[in-house]
């Protein structure tokens, strides 16, 4: 994996922290954000805006991320 996609996946998962400090009130709620996320960059994807796809898909994979972190605390 490139190291500047991995940077870029850290800062995003920062910035996700950073504007948004409690996460998602339970799994169900953090999937549904993962979920939104995701319709976001299919929506960028479709109207051809590769910068915005981008974008949207490091705040997909920086929710994804946080989800995990929901998991670990639960095993």
């Amino acid at each position: 994996m490139k190291a500047k996609i991995l940077s870029e996946v850290i800062e995003a998962v920062q910035r996700t922290e950073d504007k948004h400090p409690r996460f998602a009130a339970h799994l169900f709620h953090a999937v549904s954000l993962a979920a939104e996320e995701l319709g976001e960059m299919a929506k960028a994807v479709n109207d051809g805006n590769m910068e915005q796809a981008k974008a949207e898909a490091l705040d997909t994979i920086a929710v994804l991320v946080r989800f995990v972190y929901m998991l670990e605390d639960l095993l």
